[in-house]
């Protein structure tokens, strides 16, 4: 409200405060005449306010009335530019907020739009990876009865299971890259390519030499010098199988290999420094395992994913003792029956429980 207005309002109320108190004076002068049998005309009402001094003190209420009156729209006028200034900061909020809603909806779309583009991105990526590094038809090719397990946390996998042959020799690994989702796919493609170098192109064929010869490579790749904050590696088991000699040769970084005779498992244990990480210095050469196979013997090896899932009441992990325990109680089967019957084991324990890694088993009936 303009200052204008505020003067009209102290004006209005004085205005009717003196009017009302002009109401007293003047009916007082009537009374009082009436009840002096003075006359009600002019000459009347003066002799009365002349000869009753009470009179001079009422006619003084139009002057008091109307300056209470005053101070009164005054209280009043502080009240109502108080709720206008009120109504003003509300509607100032109100279109403040209307902005930020605005803002925010421009931002909810542009994540939304984000988010397609990178999952669209991930999913490529997915399509990528299973083409190169998840892709089993070779090693089903070589060893029919066989399967492979494979779960990835999230879209795309740090896990991947690795088949090549050369002359006489297949060779087989299941790898565990550092982390999961878009970094470990990241680490499994340099895993995949390095390995593939390392024995097609560089001629490395035992398994030992060929994983030190990946761990140096690595350590390149990343530039993973002392103060490095590049830290990332991988586990991996790793087999050449002769399928001529009827041996296997094995090597781990971290992650074992079981030999499944009949129904009794041998633990091959791996060698505990990882491929590549901050330990690269602190660490002894690899070591080679060898070992012969009968017709219908069974290699299986697998990522710390499964051994380290928790069940559905996320109290116990699901450990080495329940894969061997099933390997040897469902060792008469096929492989695709061993798979199906694992998963559901899994999928049981797991339960409600979110997969905390990435999942990788590798079975090969030899």
């Amino acid at each position: 409200m303009a200052r204008g207005s505020v003067k009209d309002v102290r004006l209005q109320y004085a205005l009717y405060g003196a009017l009302f108190g002009c109401a007293f004076p003047i009916v007082a002068t009537l009374f009082d005449a009436f009840m002096r049998d003075l006359g009600l005309g002019l000459n009347g009402l003066i002799e009365a306010q002349k000869t009753q001094p009470l009179h001079w003190i009422i006619d003084t209420a139009p002057i008091f009335l109307g300056f209470f009156s005053c101070l009164a729209g005054i209280k009043q006028q502080d009240v109502i530019e108080m709720n206008e200034s009120l109504e003003r900061k509300v509607e100032q909020r109100t279109e403040m907020l209307h902005e930020q809603n605005e803002e925010l909806r421009t931002i909810q779309d542009e994540l939304e739009d984000s988010l397609t583009r990178i999952s669209h991105s991930i999913n490529y990526a997915q399509r990528i990876q299973d083409a190169i590094v998840s892709n089993t038809n070779e090693l089903e090719a070589a060893f029919p009865d066989s399967f492979v397990m494979f779960r990835p946390r999230d879209v795309v996998s740090g896990d991947f299971p690795w088949y090549l042959k050369k002359g006489d020799y297949h060779y087989l690994a299941a790898v565990d890259c550092t982390g999961h989702g878009v970094p470990g796919a990241f680490m499994s493609l340099i895993g995949y390519f390095l390995l593939n170098r390392i024995v097609k192109e560089n001629g490395f064929s035992n398994t030992d030499e060929i994983l030190t010869e990946l761990h140096k490579e690595v350590v390149k790749v990343l530039n993973q010098s002392d103060d490095s904050d590049v830290h990332d590696g991988m586990d991996l088991a790793l087999c050449r199988i002769d399928t001529v000699k009827k041996e296997v040769m094995y090597s781990g970084a971290g992650n074992p290999v079981y030999h499944l005779n009949e129904s009794e498992l041998t633990e091959y244990k791996a060698d505990y420094w990882s491929i590549g990480g901050t330990q690269y210095r602190k660490r002894g050469d690899y070591s080679a395992h060898s070992f012969s196979y009968k017709d219908g013997d069974m290699i299986s090896m697998f990522s710390d994913g499964i051994t380290d899932q928790f069940s559905a009441d996320g109290q116990k992990k699901f450990g080495f003792k329940k894969i061997r325990t099933h390997l040897e109680n469902n060792s008469s089967g096929s492989m695709a029956e061993m798979k199906t019957s694992f998963e559901a084991e899994m999928n049981q324990w797991m339960g409600n429980h979110k997969q905390l890694d990435d999942m990788l088993m590798m079975g090969v009936r030899l």
